[in-house]
């Protein structure tokens, strides 16, 4: 892009950004965070009890996201059954030198992507359990997980060490949240989970800025725009047929899915005792994975002003790679400190009202009043 970025100055002061996140945990006090119950099993659950809580509307709560979700997945899962009939619905990633690869297999896993969050919604509507859950709501940061390594590959899984590696990752969280004590297990699978969901909001907006940058001035400004004595009559058919959209502009809608489920994973993380917005966290549910799925069918279902849509990765060295995982990490650092300083503050002022109730009611020293003066 434009301006170039250096590794002596991004990385050091990256490193320094991260060891300012952890000091902000140094004298952090213990919280004492009573556990709710699951109804249907009666195991320990991963958040304290609810105040005000009703059942009736945080289970509509999940099951409208839920049928939102399921509606639309199955939409996506037949809009990508088969490759684009034609070269103006077709998407290729380009990255490096590489040959073009199809988004075919992008949109299949945001398909994937869409249903396995499905089912850990799903589950925790039925189960509500914390430990018992994670089995099930691992899947979901797994997906996003292989979302990010497909991208990293240039649009295709392609390096059989991949596997192994997800494995050992998968055996690494559900051993720490099986071994962990409440409530640093469900704040340690909450903080590992907030760090893949901002990497991958960071990988959108570059994928979208690389792309707009190349087809204006690197690459894709070679592959300009299509007139009409270049363009075959079949282009002009299915312009006629499917939906037109200003390319990369396609690419705003990924940025804009997963900004707003960390929106929602940031509520969720910073108010864990109260219903509202436990109830707006799970709506969030409801607009990002079918915007997602909106994404797939613009990709195939409309065509651009260019031969095909090209979305250029943009470079990745290992530095580069470090970095954005750093800043992924402090982001899901910071959001846990918050709650964690949220989460004091109202024990505070819990406190405050106790001693308050305690030594300034009157009706109390009226009652013990003979043995106080005997004393």
């Amino acid at each position: 892009m434009g301006s170039q970025l250096e590794p002596s100055k991004c990385v050091p002061l990256t490193v320094f950004i991260f060891f300012l996140c952890l000091l902000t945990f140094v004298n952090v006090p213990e919280t004492t965070l009573s556990q709710d119950k699951s109804r249907s099993l009666g195991y320990p659950t991963w958040h304290p009890p609810i105040k005000g809580n009703d059942y009736n509307k945080s289970d509509s709560a999940i099951f409208f996201s839920s049928l939102l979700m399921a509606i639309t997945c199955y939409l996506a899962a037949r809009w990508t059954a088969y490759l684009p009939s034609t070269r103006k619905l077709q998407t290729y990633f380009i990255s490096d030198d590489s040959a073009p690869v199809s988004a075919y297999y992008f949109n299949r896993l945001l398909v994937l992507y869409n249903f396995n969050t499905l089912l850990t919604l799903f589950a925790l509507l039925i189960f509500d359990a914390g430990k018992f859950w994670v089995a099930l709501g691992m899947i979901h940061n797994t997906t996003e997980f292989v979302v990010l390594v497909l991208i990293g590959s240039g649009g295709r899984l392609k390096n059989i060490k991949f596997y192994g590696i997800l494995l050992c990752y998968i055996i690494f969280v559900y051993c720490g949240t099986l071994f962990i004590d409440w409530p640093y297990d469900a704040v340690f699978f909450k903080f590992q989970g907030l760090c893949f969901d901002y990497a991958l909001m960071i990988t959108f907006i570059r994928i979208y800025l690389n792309t707009k940058y190349e087809l204006k001035h690197g690459d894709g400004a070679e592959r300009i725009p299509l007139t009409n004595e270049e363009a075959n009559p079949d282009d002009h058919f299915y312009d006629q047929q499917y939906g037109f959209v200003h390319h990369p502009c396609q690419l705003l809608i990924l940025i804009f899915a997963s900004a707003f489920h960390n929106v929602g994973n940031l509520i969720a993380t910073v108010s864990i005792e109260d219903l509202l917005p436990t109830i707006l966290s799970t709506l969030t549910y409801a607009v990002t994975y079918p915007a997602y799925m909106y994404y797939v069918y613009v990709d195939t279902h409309s065509t651009s002003n260019y031969p095909t849509k090209r979305i250029y990765l943009p470079s990745t060295p290992g530095w580069k790679k470090f970095v954005i995982a750093t800043i992924s990490i402090c982001c899901g650092l910071l959001a846990v400190r918050l709650g964690a300083f949220l989460q004091a503050r109202q024990d505070h002022q819990s406190n405050c009202n106790l001693n308050k109730e305690f030594f300034f009611d009157e009706n109390y020293f009226k009652e013990l009043g003979p043995i106080y003066i005997e004393m």
